[in-house]
């Protein structure tokens, strides 16, 4: 059985959690400006004095929330590196699958991860954070291409979260459906192996299938 103190630390960091959780709620709705003590509070059903007792400051607790938001992204990528991937699929149903992520990440949450990712990238006290979290994708890119054979990997990954990145940010004007941003996405990454494939000879590059 927990004794009184062990249960009273953990209704602490539970009460810590939900404060982090509300910020980047609030942080993701509108922004730093909508990230206040007493929004904070109030959006965590907590009593208005609580974010003060545990974070010194309002800056303490945007940056918190937002570290601990993207290790928790770090933490799925490095799980879904584990994962087999087949590296066999074609254009055509590489799409589909690409649909089938957007589907389930809408534009609106998908910017919400692009506001959450640039503000973390532009605070000196977060920038090796952010840029963990985008290794973290490039790790994962590299294992697929990887086994397609590509010998330089990392750099078709590097090139590849470049494209991701891009279509993230056109997601948001809704100038293509997602079928049609699903297409191009995959048509660009497969030139860009394509490219990666070609012999050193100079004889034509095998076409991406």
């Amino acid at each position: 059985m927990a004794s009184r103190a062990q249960l009273s630390q953990a209704r602490s960091r539970a009460r810590r959690d939900e404060l982090l959780i509300a910020a980047i709620d609030l942080f993701a709705e509108g922004g730093a400006r909508a990230v206040t003590h007493r929004a904070v509070a109030a959006r965590a059903g907590l009593p208005p004095a609580t974010t003060t007792y545990y974070f010194s400051s309002i800056e303490e607790l945007v940056r918190e929330a937002l570290s601990t938001h993207i290790a928790s992204w770090v933490a799925t990528l490095e799980a879904l590196a584990d994962v087999e991937i087949d590296a066999r699929l074609d254009l055509g149903t590489a799409s589909d699958f690409v649909t089938g992520i957007f589907a389930t990440r809408s534009p609106a949450k998908a910017g919400t991860e692009l506001a959450i990712y640039l503000a973390a990238a532009r605070d000196p006290e977060l920038r090796a954070t952010a840029a963990e979290a985008l290794q973290a994708l490039e790790d994962l890119a590299v294992r697929f291409f990887e086994r397609l054979g590509i010998g330089t990997a990392r750099d078709v990954a590097a090139q590849a979260v470049a494209l991701i990145a891009g279509v993230a940010l056109r997601r948001q004007s809704g100038q293509y459906d997602d079928v049609e941003e699903a297409r191009l996405l995959t048509s660009a990454i497969g030139h860009l192996v394509a490219a990666h494939l070609a012999p050193v000879d100079g004889s034509p590059a095998p076409a991406a299938t």
